[in-house]
């Protein structure tokens, strides 16, 4: 698992991990909390926390399938904008993610 201190906040942490085998990225932002979800185009699905509503995460279904490898900057700033963190940070994230 790849971690970074989230940009706007100093006291959150996003991490990232993928799931090779199921071909999954999740990006979270703090501990994993309960959470619904939104779906975006390309297998996105925006996490909101039950408790507050605040954005907490994303998960990337079929991250290699859906050719998200391929278009890193374009899903960085996706993960960015709903997680409010800088998006060379989070490409960076990303990358080491999918590298382990």
């Amino acid at each position: 698992m790849a971690a970074i201190d989230k940009h706007s906040s100093a006291s959150a942490q996003m991490t990232a991990d993928y799931d090779q085998d199921a071909d999954v990225l999740y990006v979270m932002v703090g501990d994993p909390r309960p959470a619904e979800g939104e779906d975006l185009p390309g297998e996105i699905v925006r996490r909101y926390a039950l408790d507050d509503a605040a954005s907490c995460g994303i998960t990337v279904i079929g991250y290699h399938r859906n050719r998200w490898d391929r278009k890193p900057r374009r899903l960085a700033k996706i993960v960015a904008e709903h997680l409010g963190a800088d998006v060379e940070r989070v490409r960076s994230l990303v990358a080491l993610a999918v590298a382990d």
